[in-house]
């Protein structure tokens, strides 16, 4: 695969899923990304990152960012409220965007994004990236090559102990959107529809399940607050192709309930759908029989890659192909939030408008190889 010259990325929002996630992985891939620079509205974070990273420009505002020329690309790291303006901003300033989930608090928000990447003529690019794993990769060439029969069914879930018992700013997390969906249910649900297509209509059940909830970490630990989305919900997906599939996902409690599971007439998989490297399992349905599948070398041990987002993002800038996470599919599972509320509110199934074509498999050689 040829080179090309790197794509200079600025990261706008530099707290903990920077720190931690996205910075140290992208340093992984100096051929492809080039981290050019840093702002966050505390500007020590912006700092830390710099010298995290031995060198990058730390910018005072984004709008000196959007200003810079040299500036390629803006990684989104804003908190949710933050997608979309941001990336908006970005858009109208001649920028690609690859944003973290999800990426706008409405559908129709959303739209506007792809509008005006499609009237600039500029990439548009969304979280979660698991789907690029080597794990999630090697399911659905399985599943493709019908090694499970006819698939019938799949089930998602991602139900997280008590937000506000570990996470600093839960608060913010329960303030804007659409529900627990918007944040904790795109990684099963991106997974769902990467293997399965998009979804047809709805139904389900959305409500707070903790009215009021204190922070029990971090310097606020103490602060009182009321979710103003809900923070369980529960549904079931009927896709365009025929497909069944059930949804849970809170911050109310755990749950044992399997990450992901696809069943077949012939047997069915389960793995996680946030991290690569947890394990596949596979079963027969006339045995019944589970049994490990060996997890592709490649894989990282249980961790999501969070760079390969931004470095397919980088691929398709310079080959002008399409990119993999794509905003079309984003926008596809803001608008399962919205109807799974409409749903829920209704007491009945909803239809869903929005549409999308399923990303291409990754293949032999990845754009991170």
């Amino acid at each position: 695969m040829s080179e090309y010259a790197p794509v200079r990325f600025v990261i706008v929002g530099c707290g903990s899923i920077a720190q931690k996630g996205y910075q140290p992985r992208l340093q992984a891939y100096p051929k492809k990304v080039a981290l050019h620079g840093y702002c966050d509205q505390h500007r020590p974070n912006a700092e830390a990152l710099a010298a995290q990273a031995g060198g990058g420009k730390v910018y005072g505002s984004v709008e000196e960012v959007l200003a810079d020329p040299e500036v390629e690309a803006i990684l989104n790291l804003t908190t949710i409220k933050g997608h979309y303006p941001l990336s908006l901003a970005a858009l109208k300033a001649g920028k690609h965007v690859y944003s973290e989930k999800p990426i706008s608090v409405t559908s129709a928000q959303a739209t506007e994004l792809i509008e005006e990447a499609e009237k600039r003529g500029l990439k548009l690019a969304c979280a979660p990236s698991s789907p690029l794993g080597y794990e999630q990769q090697d399911v659905w060439r399985r599943i493709r090559a019908g090694e499970i029969g006819q698939p019938h069914t799949v089930i998602g879930n991602f139900s997280c102990t008590r937000l506000e018992a570990w996470h600093p700013n839960a608060d913010a997390f329960m303030a804007d959107g659409i529900s627990v969906v918007g944040d904790a249910a795109p990684y099963p649900l991106i997974m769902m529809t990467t293997y399965f297509g998009p979804v047809a209509r709805v139904f389900g059940f959305a409500r707070n399940v903790v009215p009021e909830r204190k922070l029990m970490v971090g310097p606020r630990a103490g602060t009182l607050f009321k979710p103003a989305i809900p923070d369980h919900v529960m549904g079931l997906l009927e896709f365009a192709n025929g497909m069944r599939g059930f949804l849970n996902c809170g911050w109310s409690g755990r749950s044992d309930t399997p990450p992901f599971e696809v069943s077949g007439t012939e047997g069915g998989f389960a793995l996680n759908p946030h991290n690569d490297g947890a394990g596949i399992r596979t079963w027969s349905q006339y045995s019944g029989e589970i049994k490990p599948v060996p997890t592709p070398a490649k894989a990282m041990p249980n961790a999501l890659d969070w760079g390969k987002g931004p470095v397919d993002l980088a691929d398709a800038i310079r080959r002008k192909r399409p990119v993999r996470c794509s905003p079309y599919q984003a926008r596809h599972l803001v608008e399962i939030a919205e109807r799974l509320n409409e749903a829920s509110n209704k007491g009945g199934l909803v239809e869903l408008t929005t549409r999308f074509d399923p990303p291409e498999p990754v293949g032999e050689v990845a754009p991170w190889e």
